[in-house]
Parts: C-alpha cells; sequence; structure tokens
C-alpha cells in the first residue's frame, strides 16, 4: 500500500552517520512510497552560532508541514530520532504528530538514552503513546531499550545494511608480502586512534608483516600525533586524510582486515563496519551497541574490558598474506550481499501493512 510520509530528520551537510543513514532511509522510502522530507539538521558556518533558534525554527517549520498534509490519505511521520538533548527537538514533533493523528515511526540511532534511562525519552513515550512505532538497528537494541523503560512497544528491526550496498570487486589474487590493515573514522581517542596507532606500534615492534592505512578527518592535536607515528613506523604506517567515493571505495579494496578499536559509550551500529565487510574485508572491532551482530565468523570482536591489541595482533599472526585471501574476500561479500537484501525488504515490510 503506498503512503503518504513525512519524512523528518537530519540530512548532511554535515555528513555523518546519523544524517547519511536518515538521508538513505528516506530514499528508499521514496521509491514506493509519496514522501515530503523536512530537514531539522544544525546549521552550518555563521549561522552555527545560532544553532538553537535556527534549529527550532526549522523544527517549528516541521510542524507546520505535518499540519498541511494532516488530510493526504494513509499519511504517516517518520522521524529520525536524536539523542541528547536534541530529544527536545523530538519530543516536540512527537508531540505534534499525535496531535494531529499521525502514527509515527521513531527510528533509533543512538545508545545513549537506551543504555541510560532518560527523562526525555520517558516524555516521549508517554506523550506518544499508542501512535508510536519504534525501528531498531538489531534485536540487542530493541531489547535494551525494552529492559530500560519497561513495557512492550511496537517495534520493527532495519539494519544499517539496508544503506551499503554490496561491491563486485575482481577476485584476482594480488602478490603481495604484507597483510594490510585499516582504519577509517572520525578519528578521536574513543573512536579508537590512539589504539590503533598503538597496535601498529605493536606489530612493527613483533616484526610482524602488517601493513596499516589510516583515514579520516583528525583533529589539530591528534593530527600532530598521527604524524609522529607515522615518521616514526617508517614505511608500516601511511595516512590517507579524509576520503571519499572513489577514493573511499580504493580504500577498502587495498586493506585485509578492518580495526575499528572503538571505546565510544553512544556506538550504535556503525557504517563503516558494513562498508568494509561490503567490499570483503574481515573486521576486528570491540563490543559495542549492535557491533555483536554486525559481524560473523569471519570476523574477531573483541571485549569491551579486554585487551585489544594482544588479541587483535594473534588473529592477526594466524591470517597469512597469501592468494586464499581472495577467496575469503569474495565469501565475504556473498554474505554481505545477503544481509544487504534481506535489511532492504525490512525497509519495505515496515511499510506494508493495511492497519496505519
Amino acid at each position: 500500500m503506498t503512503r503518504h510520509i513525512v519524512a523528518i530528520g537530519q540530512l548532511p551537510p554535515p555528513l555523518n552517520g546519523f544524517s547519511f543513514a536518515t538521508k538513505s532511509m528516506i530514499a528508499l522510502l521514496s521509491e514506493a512510497n509519496s514522501v515530503t522530507v523536512a530537514n531539522i539538521a544544525p546549521p552550518l558556518g555563521k549561522l552555527s552560532l545560532l544553532k538553537h533558534p535556527v534549529r527550532f525554527a526549522r523544527v517549528l517549520g516541521t510542524c507546520l508541514q505535518l499540519l498541511r498534509d494532516r488530510k493526504r490519505v494513509n499519511r504517516v511521520c517518520y522521524l529520525g530520532c536524536e539523542g541528547g538533548l536534541g530529544l527536545i527537538y523530538t519530543l516536540l514533533i512527537v508531540l505534534v504528530a499525535r496531535t494531529l493523528g499521525y502514527p509515527t515511526y521513531l527510528h533509533h540511532h543512538s545508545f545513549s538514552y537506551v543504555e541510560k534511562p532518560s527523562l526525555l525519552m520517558r516524555c516521549i513515550l508517554t506523550l506518544g503513546s499508542r501512535n508510536l512505532r519504534h525501528i531498531f538497528l538489531c534485536d540487542m537494541m530493541r531489547d535494551r531499550f525494552a529492559d530500560t523503560y519497561g513495557g512492550r512497544t511496537r517495534c520493527y528491526l532495519i539494519s544499517n545494511a539496508a544503506y551499503v550496498a554490496p561491491r563486485e570487486e575482481n577476485d584476482e589474487a594480488t602478490d603481495s608480502t604484507h597483510l594490510v590493515i585499516g582504519m577509517l573514522s572520525n578519528l578521536t581517542a574513543e573512536k579508537g586512534l590512539d589504539t590503533f596507532l598503538d597496535l601498529a606500534r605493536q606489530a612493527r615492534k613483533e616484526n610482524l608483516p602488517i601493513k596499516a592505512v589510516l583515514a579520516g578527518p583528525a583533529g589539530v592535536g591528534k593530527r600532530a600525533a598521527i604524524d609522529a607515528a607515522v615518521a616514526e613506523l617508517s614505511g608500516s604506517l601511511e595516512y590517507r586524510g579524509p576520503l571519499y567515493d572513489d577514493a573511499k571505495t580504493a580504500f577498502y579494496r587495498e586493506i585485509d582486515v578492518f580495526v575499528f578499536p572503538t571505546t565510544y559509550t553512544n556506538e550504535a551500529q556503525p557504517l563503516v563496519i558494513f562498508e568494509a565487510k561490503a567490499a570483503g574485508n574481515a573486521v576486528i572491532s570491540c563490543n559495542r551497541g549492535c557491533i555483536r551482530k554486525q559481524l560473523d565468523e569471519s570476523d574477531l570482536l573483541i571485549p569491551s574490558d579486554g585487551e585489544f591489541i594482544p588479541t587483535a595482533l594473534a588473529w592477526l599472526s594466524a591470517m597469512s598474506p597469501d592468494p586464499a585471501l581472495a577467496a575469503r574476500r569474495k565469501a565475504i561479500r556473498q554474505s554481505y550481499k545477503a544481509r544487504h537484501a534481506k535489511a532492504r525488504a525490512a525497509v519495505a515490510a515496515v511499510f506494508d501493512f493495511d492497519e496505519a
């Protein structure tokens, strides 16, 4: 059944995991539905000094859009749920949507209010009442949310794999004497930058045939640390800076193992892990958010309180940089292809029912 969807959320710019996922979800919804888009992202440039006044004005404009579309047949509201104080904007939109009788789909992308009870989220649940449907990234997120807030919610599962297309690559074996590990992210301590640099240092110290490639934006302080590590490791560590489009694709094609030692408290379901698996990379990561559900037998999950570097090096040491990696990459890509198709089907299924 075709719906009219008022789709609300933060859209790029700035480009981050949340805005990319929201933009991609809206694109999928637009394939079979009539969609009105409302962007409530914070302003950039000089207007960023007026962040909250501008955002409040955008949210009010969104509420007016809900009012204008209230008489559309089969109308629903899709809302990318924010974290922290951004829940205030979510609360206002949920209140207006309920007043106007919209069934509202709240898409959760943060663990900040899942791990710890939030008064704002409790208010949203109370005000949204039976009009609310919840979209979670994995069953762990759903179950933890239920444990935190009690009661039963009407919910659906849509993995972020829906937004990362599988890649078709040339599976010819490459002649390499090194296993190539890589990390791509916003390069901060909590995303695992320091751990990745120390991993590269320890691999060099143990004379392991491992080359490390690092990519992503870094602040001034972290850029200095990266430059120092590149100079120290002379040839076994490279820094590529921020990567986009073809350069990003080439990064994933070059590496064998994607390393993501995140300790970020609110980590949910990182898109970079799906990007790596779509390209055929094995993954080493920490047990945060939904990451456990992203990984499989081809990957290594390290407990949040585990010793990341020795555990990762022991696992990498058993993975030879030989032609067998080509077959491994193909198997990982094939497995991811099925996961992507299942996630896309879940998007259609959420809105494909008679009762709205």
